[in-house]
């Protein structure tokens, strides 16, 4: 899986055969297939462990610390940040969002893999509208703040921040663009649209 990450994150799916992930893991065919079906399930096993981890080192800490959504939006920009940088450190290539880019390149060739990158995203839509939730509940918002609506644009702008990110291969765009997001999340109408 730990081959599978690096492989898939800095490249493409398209672009890694099951050779290639064995030759990186140091395991024969036969190994891979004992565990694992076919380079799908072994991709969307491998995203689900990232998931977690994921939400370990950045949403839970971040979204759920102390503070109100001031600071949580200041710790989440750190944390991604963060977790961006230490990938590129491991990798060789900052990846972006991994769930954004594969459901964009499998999105048509594979239903399987697009609900995964989906469920993915829709989780971490979750965690945003919880801390919105939450700063509805102690006043920071208003109260008739569209949090499902908001919690959808501030996905959609985290996934284009990471795409350039991605594409400038430099985690430094994650800070230099966050102001948008505290803009759209702290200057919003009750029905989600920015003034």
């Amino acid at each position: 899986m730990d081959a599978t990450r690096g492989l898939v994150l800095t490249r493409s799916y398209g672009s890694v055969g099951i050779a290639g992930i064995c030759e990186r893991a140091g395991v024969r065919r036969g190994s891979l297939y004992h565990f694992f079906p076919g380079k799908e399930d072994l991709v969307i096993a491998t995203l689900e462990a990232l998931y977690t981890e994921f939400t370990a080192e950045v949403l839970e800490p971040a979204l759920r610390g102390p503070g109100g959504l001031r600071e949580r939006m200041a710790a989440f920009v750190g944390a991604i940040h963060a977790f961006q940088a230490r990938m590129q450190a491991a990798e060789g290539r900052l990846p972006g969002c991994p769930f954004g880019s594969l459901a964009v390149e499998t999105g048509t060739q594979s239903p399987r893999l697009r609900e995964a990158m989906q469920g993915h995203l829709d989780a971490i839509r979750a965690q945003f509208r919880a801390a919105l939730d939450a700063a509805v509940a102690h006043g920071e918002l208003d109260a008739r703040t569209d949090t499902a609506r908001l919690a959808d644009h501030w996905l959609a702008l985290m996934e284009g921040i990471l795409l350039m990110a991605r594409a400038e291969q430099d985690a430094d765009t994650i800070l230099r663009l966050a102001p948008a997001l505290q803009d759209l999340l702290l200057t919003t109408h009750p029905d989600g649209d920015a003034p």
